[in-house]
């Protein structure tokens, strides 16, 4: 069994929504790839689309299709009037009440302490929610929190609100998993001993990790064997996930194939390879 922890869908096609996957399309792509049921994150975020998506949208999604979706509600921070002392609580109670899991994929372009931020995250944290985050480089143009390349805004966060679930995703993300010079893109060097993530998550009971995407793969097998001792250590804070957007994350996004090919060559045991694959998320999702 497989659960994925991060998708895309849309239903209403909007503009430049046709690069993303229909529901239909996701639903072909999961069952050719062998997931059984898929987190869907609404994308709300300027910085990412251009007609951003409503979140009852995906609700209605996992209600016509109960055993293949679940999803996660979603918020910019620079919503409510850029309040820095917005109350998020009704928005959430009204989205849990609908059936949501978690927040996310958080691609606002603010640091992790900016007041909007910071306030935000503080409800999150006061329902001890899972969040998803895509990180990106400390700089305006891209969609992501900014960071710098040592993390350090991701480790105030994780110590001021413990009780959310950091869901850690991206390749300014995943790039840190390495104590070398590489920071972003998708580095095919040795993994070095020092890196943040590997730091960080042995550190911080809160950070977990999602494999989605070409730089969660890229994490694992730019160094087969620190991949196989880091699903081993981290067994129960990794969630395996595509990130399936579109036909072209089809090519670079094969987790499925790479982890099954871990537990053939016996270079994972069978209770590591479930975690992984689906155990962890049923736990962190409630299923």
């Amino acid at each position: 069994m497989k659960i994925d922890i991060h998708a895309h869908a849309f239903s209403v096609r909007g503009f430049v929504r046709d690069v993303f996957f229909s529901v239909e399309r996701q639903l072909s792509a999961n069952e050719e790839q062998g997931v059984d049921m898929a987190v869907l994150l609404p994308l709300i975020h300027y910085e990412i689309v251009q007609t951003p998506q409503r979140i009852e949208e995906i609700a209605e999604v996992c209600k016509k299709y109960p055993d293949k979706f679940v999803f996660f509600m979603n918020f910019d921070p620079r919503m409510f009037y850029r309040n820095p002392k917005a109350d998020y609580s009704q928005l959430i109670e009204y989205y849990l009440e609908m059936g949501a899991r978690g927040v996310g994929e958080m691609c606002a372009n603010l640091p992790f302490d900016h007041p909007l931020m910071e306030n935000m995250l503080s409800y999150i944290d006061k329902y001890a929610l899972p969040l998803t985050i895509h990180i990106a480089p400390n700089e305006y143009g891209y969609y992501g929190i900014r960071d710098d390349a040592n993390l350090t805004g991701l480790e105030g966060a994780l110590r001021k609100f413990p009780n959310i679930k950091f869901l850690g995703h991206s390749a300014d993300f995943w790039s840190e998993i390495s104590g070398d010079e590489f920071h972003g893109g998708y580095p095919a060097s040795e993994v070095l001993p020092g890196g943040r993530v590997v730091e960080l998550m042995r550190k911080y009971p809160n950070l977990l990790g999602d494999l989605s995407a070409g730089s969660g793969l890229n994490a694992l097998r730019r160094d087969k064997e620190f991949g196989v001792k880091f699903l081993n250590e981290f067994q129960d804070k990794l969630y395996f996930g595509h990130d399936f957007c579109s036909e072209r994350n089809l090519e670079n996004t094969t987790l499925s194939i790479y982890i099954d090919s871990l537990l053939d060559e016996g270079l994972i045991s069978r209770e590591v390879y479930d975690k992984v694959c689906y155990k962890n998320a049923k736990k962190l999702l409630n299923l």
